[in-house]
């Protein structure tokens, strides 16, 4: 049988895991918000400039930027979510070993 302590223990990893949980989205949310806004002004003051060619180089480097902000932000949100659930140390499934080899296509 499990001892109070045992229990107590068990009870705190699943707090921490759930307040980890709980900051890992508000903080991918906040980030993702904070890249948007930073985008949508990047973007006015692109489209804001009267130089032709300085404008479309302003917008190309704004949706280079924006994505790789965006995507920035889409590996960080997976990564946290990856660590606190601890995805990452299971092993894979065994591969499946096909067995009929004369539905090969030949060359």
């Amino acid at each position: 049988m499990d001892s109070p302590s045992d229990w107590l223990r068990g009870r705190r990893h699943v707090t921490g895991k759930i307040f980890a949980c709980v900051t890992a989205v508000i903080g991918a949310g906040v980030l993702t918000l904070a890249t948007m806004i930073a985008l949508v002004q990047g973007t006015i003051m692109a489209v804001s400039i009267v130089n032709l060619p300085l404008r479309i180089l302003a917008v190309a480097m704004d949706v280079f930027f924006g994505t790789v902000l965006l995507l920035g932000c889409i590996y960080l949100a997976t990564h946290w979510a990856v660590r606190i659930l601890g995805v990452g140390q299971s092993e894979f499934p065994p591969l499946h070993e096909d067995t009929n080899q004369t539905d090969l296509p030949k060359n």
